[in-house]
């Protein structure tokens, strides 16, 4: 179990509907941030679970976003050490500085799964005396504090009131636009808390020269959660209830003075805290590709990169009932789905030992089938590709013009249904091998064919992709010479394509019309699946009423007792359907993995399906 300060209830819900957190899912996703850690040479970073998930929770649970954080949270510390090195609480001048309480969080929040209030006060220090750089070191020291601290900050963010009575154009001229762009990108970028707001009082004139300059160094979502409410605190309560403000503001709070003193005790119990911490950081020496530094991250010509969508995703619409679906059981939430492919192109561009397609749909079918677990989804496109490579006998020259193809094609021993059990219903498959002749086929050109239609499938249905699928297994006129097909090795191949090679969930198999010596191979197939898929298996015999109990006949064809289309029209629509894909199959012979190009052991035929010792079984459902 992950070493965690256990959350409120009102912060737990909040950290479930809006960041996504799966209480389950925090164990693996440390892990991952930790095992990513260790092949980053250029990071020394803290590792203990409560620092890491403070970062998967600034990034709405996504590893690829947190890693970046992270990278970009060091990175940006190593380059400010004026601002973040040498912070010693009983230095004298930065004692004094935290007894000015610049900076104080204040007590209570509106709401129990309310953001932190922060109270920022400028005006309360001398430009003449102080550095600008002083007081920003003073902050720092505080929102560690604060990150270390305070679940509301970290799971429902902070609120910023800037309070710029008693200050002046000396504080104004200490804002160069080098050090504004310094401090936006340190808590914008080079954060993982999330800005709630900010609104600014007293304001004097001059300020709207600072303002702008801030804004502009500001992504558009943070520049639309300003408020400027000059001298007004009656517009400052409309956002922030009194209740909450110190008494100099008009509020319950208590004086401003007994909260900045608490503060001051706080920052001095940290005093070992901040030593340990110069010994964090980033070495650019070992960074691999180009070294970050303070002028390529803060040198003002062009802008930092903003971590803003641009592009539109280009995938299909699915129906409400499916989204609500993938909502529920996939954790799909579209306005992350456009970042997550982003992240797996960039994996895939530094992967040199696969080429695979990397259009928008194709991506997402992974995505959907590892419940946008990015890691996982990384894992399983690396085995799609790593397993059809092994396998060149079932995945390459897939020509369907090809008079063999064409014919067993024709015979329809693998079809999908064309209704589902409701909008939101897995795709049924029916396969039925007796009906090709194990004398003229092999079962590797019946199971070429196979992947034909599974790929299509892959592309275009949702309800497959979503709902996953329910395959129906017909074994009427199944004889030994089918089964004799079915050595183990082939078999092993076989679990290994349809279970840790597909992104598609498997929901439940169903056997009818099962002959003597089904059981052997039933068995054989049963030992290479995982304990999941195993419990989902039905034998039914002949009796097709138990099939009914669980697939209403009206969905089945009408060679079934249903009230589908018949078997000929179905396999016709298919015959047509691979015969448009012609160009896509041609096309697929060109991608795979270069096992000479791939970082540690290869993944070959005799790893992947030897029978010494079991593959790893990954459960994706």
């Amino acid at each position: 179990m992950p070493d965690l300060r256990p959350l409120t209830a009102p912060l737990a819900k909040k950290a479930a509907d809006e960041l996504f957190e799966k209480p389950d899912r925090l164990e693996e996703d440390l892990a991952a941030l930790r095992a990513w850690l260790a092949k980053c040479p250029h990071i020394k970073s803290r590792t203990d679970d409560q620092f890491l998930t403070m970062f998967l929770r600034g990034s709405k649970h996504s590893l690829e976003r947190a890693k970046e954080k992270l990278d970009m949270y060091y990175t940006v510390r190593t380059a400010l050490p004026e601002l973040v090195r040498n912070r010693d609480p009983e230095e004298p001048k930065l004692l004094e500085l935290i007894k000015l309480g610049v900076a104080v969080p204040l007590p209570n929040t509106v709401t129990p799964d309310g953001p932190r209030i922060i109270l920022v006060r400028p005006g309360v220090y001398d430009p003449s005396k102080y550095t600008i750089q002083e007081v920003f070191r003073y902050n720092t020291m505080m929102t560690d504090i604060m990150m270390k601290e305070d679940d509301n900050l970290i799971v429902a963010g902070q609120m910023g009131i800037l309070d710029l009575s008693n200050c002046t154009m000396a504080h104004f001229l200490q804002f160069s636009p080098t050090f504004v762009k310094k401090a936006t990108m340190w808590s914008q970028e080079g954060s993982p808390l999330r800005q709630k707001g900010f609104h600014y009082v007293n304001t004097p004139s001059g300020f709207e020269v600072v303002y702008n300059m801030f804004k502009s160094f500001l992504n558009e979502k943070n520049r639309s959660r300003l408020f400027v409410h000059g001298s007004n605190l009656e517009s400052l309560y409309e956002h922030i209830p009194k209740s909450m403000l110190p008494k100099e503001y008009g509020g319950d709070a208590g004086p401003i003075q007994d909260i900045v003193n608490a503060w001051a005790k706080k920052i001095i119990s940290y005093k070992e805290y901040f030593k340990e911490e110069d010994q964090y950081g980033t070495d650019e020496k070992k960074r691999p590709g180009r070294p970050k530094n303070a002028d390529s991250l803060f040198g003002l010509e062009g802008s930092f990169r903003k971590l803003e969508p641009c592009r539109m995703v280009n995938l299909r619409p699915i129906s409400a009932a499916l989204h609500e679906k993938a909502k529920r059981e996939l954790n799909e939430r579209p306005e992350r789905i456009e970042e997550d492919l982003a992240a797996l192109r960039q994996w895939l561009a530094r992967t040199p030992h696969i080429r695979a397609r990397i259009d928008d749909q194709f991506l997402v079918t992974f995505l959907r089938g590892c419940k946008y677990s990015l890691e996982r989804a990384k894992e399983k496109i690396d085995m799609f590709y790593s397993v059809r490579t092994a396998i060149p006998e079932l995945m390459r020259n897939r020509d369907p013009n090809r008079e063999r193809v064409r014919e067993i094609v024709r015979l329809g021993v693998g079809l999908p249904l064309p209704l589902t059990d409701g909008p939101d219903a897995p795709r049924i498959m029916l396969i039925r091998p007796g009906v090709y002749d194990p004398k003229r086929y092999t079962i590797e050109e019946v199971i070429k064919v196979s992947t034909m239609i599974n790929d299509i499938v892959m592309l275009e249905d949702d309800n497959m992709v979503i709902a996953g699928q329910v395959g129906i297994l017909d074994l009427a006129n199944v004889t030994s010479a089918h089964f004799l097909q079915f050595s183990p090795t082939f078999v092993k191949k076989m679990t290994m394509m349809s279970q840790e090679g597909s992104p598609l969930r498997q929901k439940g198999f169903h056997y009818i019309n099962t002959p003597t010596g089904f059981e052997t191979v039933f068995n054989m197939f049963k030992s290479f699946m995982s304990e999941k898929n195993r419990s989902r298996l039905y034998v039914h015999g002949s009796n097709l009423e138990k099939l009914y109990e669980h697939i209403p006949k009206r969905l089945l064809p009408k060679e079934y007792g249903g009230e589908s289309d018949s078997l000929k029209d179905i396999t016709a629509n298919w015959e047509k359907k691979i015969l448009s894909y012609r160009e896509y199959f041609l096309e697929e012979d060109q991608y795979g993995t270069d096992e000479r190009k791939r970082v540690g052991k290869p993944k070959t035929a005799d790893s992947l399906f030897g029978m010494e010792g079991s593959f790893r079984k990954l459960e994706v459902d």
